[in-house]
């Protein structure tokens, strides 16, 4: 099963940018690295961050979305610029998310409850957990999605905050009732 980053129709992201803090590696070793090709686990972990977005001096408003251990002043190009400080958070969330495995596929061929959602759980291994009347493949990814917002606390608190404090008091309101 391709993971999101390699179904899209994206390029490969370009080698990593002279890194601002030093390296126990040398400069002859890296280069030697970078002509080798990546391992299938690559683009989980060029997407695991921890991410963490920062001002861009002279953009009011403006935030890049870098590594924990990234740094604009040093020089490391950020992977994201967004214009309002919410998108970027939520960009942050959503990185780790994608270069995950999906946790959700829909099966191409309908059966007698129409196409299978099929899940993989860990553990379990894959396993029928509901069906869709149309194919429609991006229920999916919204589930994966979803289903990993669930499992991240991190990722959880950034979609919240970047609904603001109107919609925090609202989801306060919703799970005081649901817990009552």
């Amino acid at each position: 099963m391709p993971s999101f980053t390699q179904s899209s129709s994206r390029p490969p992201a370009p080698p990593p940018a002279p890194p601002s803090l030093p390296s126990i590696f040398s400069p002859a070793f890296l280069a030697r690295l970078y002509d080798r090709d990546e391992a299938p686990t690559a683009s989980e972990s060029d997407l695991a961050g921890p991410w963490r977005t920062d001002p861009i001096p002279g953009a009011p408003g403006s935030r890049a979305v870098l590594r924990a251990w990234e740094s604009l002043e040093e020089g490391d190009p950020p992977r994201a610029v967004f214009d309002e400080e919410e998108i970027a958070e939520l960009c942050a969330a959503a990185l780790p998310l994608l270069g995950r495995e999906p946790l959700f596929h829909l099966g191409s061929e309908p059966g007698g409850r129409g196409y299978p959602v099929v899940a993989f759980d860990g553990e379990q291994g894959p396993r029928e957990c509901g069906a869709l009347a149309l194919f429609e493949p991006e229920v999916a990814v919204a589930l994966h999605l979803l289903q990993g917002l669930a499992r991240s606390p991190a990722a959880l608190a950034a979609v919240i905050a970047a609904a603001g404090p109107g919609a925090l008091a609202q989801v306060g309101r919703l799970l005081a009732g649901r817990w009552a």
